[in-house]
């Protein structure tokens, strides 16, 4: 089955020689390709914990750098055969590639990407990791000073609910705001006998030197790394803070919205629901009620951790990533950021306009509209969905109804179906 993503359709490009990709002497195809992907530099952040495909090329002297958008992902390292890619099928998740970083093929327009599967879905399917969807993930650990994973900093993926404090072990971060970044084991991993009182330690270590001021390990205030490890070697010596936390909050999305099409697909299958639905079918079927509650409280960001103090990116990314997207009469934004106090401005999440998102059958994304609506129109009082104020209810219900006109005539249809369902007289 071929796929929908957009390297694949950057594929067909290639093949037909309407897209050519220029090969730099030190970067290899990574400036075109980004390029090409429409991936801004400014999202480069670094990893340095061997937590890949290739681990035998990742280092603290020598880390992997991410780069992505709202659907396409990107890894280098330097000096590497190959990047490897990770995209977003609207239907079926992530998709996974690699691309020969050797003058070649892609020069000349042929066909240079390799589609992927079994090995990187070792991974990217993981039930701890990714919810066993394929899809993506973002890891915290405790790395020795080669790089290798001593020990998770948290159980599973970091999420919009993780701490601050116990994110972003194994990786460098530029910029200012709390994390556990830009730091390792001095021991190695055979030399740690009792792992989990050494992660004590070490998330005991960051809190008491962010009580005391220090930088080293509690998030402070790197603007470089040139000092860590050769930048010559990357598009930028920066890893950006704020990047690394839009990146950590879209590959959940991406991974519940999969989840819900699959939940959905089940749905359509065992109902015998048309994949249009009509005006008056909707499902309660009980994995797809499941999966559509997860989504929506990833969209509105439920139980996210606050920012511990306010965040300060070093690049340009911040800005670059609000100048995409819809905004309603009144200027705003769901990709508009806040940095004070939270990550977003308004709690929802962008990715609400995705082409994932919109993908979704008719009976799913009903499903999340008549959700949404309950939750911020105040109909609903499960605790933890009242922390929302009300006017962040207010405001992401304008957005909504101002760039997406299915949320309103949804909404509509379901008013009409439930009259037409009460008893009469």
């Amino acid at each position: 089955m071929s796929s929908r993503d957009p390297v694949a359709r950057l594929q067909s490009q290639l093949a037909a020689g309407t897209v050519r990709l220029r090969h730099d002497s030190v970067l290899g195809f990574l400036p075109a390709l980004l390029d090409a992907l429409k991936i801004p530099a400014s999202s480069q952040v670094l990893v340095f914990s061997r937590t890949s495909l290739q681990t035998d090329r990742i280092t603290p002297w020598s880390p992997r750098a991410l780069y992505f958008n709202d659907d396409v992902y990107v890894g280098y390292v330097f000096d590497s055969p190959f990047l490897e890619i990770g995209a977003v099928d609207p239907t079926r998740g992530g998709v996974f590639y690699t691309m020969p970083q050797r003058l070649g093929s892609a020069a000349t327009g042929g066909v240079s990407l390799q589609r992927e599967g079994r090995t990187c879905l070792m991974c990217h399917t993981s039930r701890t990791a990714t919810g066993g969807v394929s899809g993506f993930m973002v890891l915290s650990t405790v790395a020795d000073r080669h790089g290798y994973p001593v020990t998770g900093v948290h159980e599973g993926s970091t999420t919009d609910a993780t701490p601050y404090a116990q994110r972003y072990g194994g990786w460098y971060v530029t910029g200012t705001g709390g994390h556990a970044a830009n730091t390792y084991s001095p021991l190695l991993f055979q030399d740690i006998s009792d792992k989990d009182s050494y992660r004590a330690k070490f998330l005991a270590d960051i809190t008491a030197r962010r009580n005391d001021g220090a930088a080293a390990l509690s998030g402070g205030a790197v603007q470089s790394l040139g000092e860590r490890f050769d930048t010559t070697g990357y598009l930028t010596g920066q890893s950006d803070v704020v990047a690394l936390s839009v990146l950590t909050h879209q590959t959940i999305l991406h991974n519940l919205i999969t989840a819900t099409h699959e939940a959905a697909r089940q749905a359509l299958l065992q109902e015998a629901i048309t994949p249009g639905g009509g005006d008056t079918v909707f499902s309660d079927h009980p994995a797809l009620r499941g999966a559509v509650e997860n989504l929506v409280r990833g969209l509105l960001l439920v139980k996210a951790a606050p920012l511990p103090a306010p965040m300060r990116g070093s690049t340009s990314f911040a800005q670059d990533f609000v100048r995409h997207g819809p905004r309603d009469t009144k200027g705003r934004s769901l990709r508009d950021l806040d940095l004070e106090t939270r990550l977003f401005r308004y709690p929802c999440s962008f990715l609400i306009h995705s082409e994932a998102f919109t993908a979704l059958p008719l009976v799913a994304r009903r499903a999340v509209y008549a959700r949404l609506w309950e939750i911020l129109n105040g109909q609903d009082n499960t605790p933890d969905l009242q922390d929302l104020p009300a006017a962040d209810r207010q405001a992401v219900t304008e957005i909504l109804e101002a760039t997406i006109p299915e949320f309103v005539t949804l909404r509509s249809a379901q008013r009409s179906a439930q009259r037409s369902a009460r008893p009469q007289g």
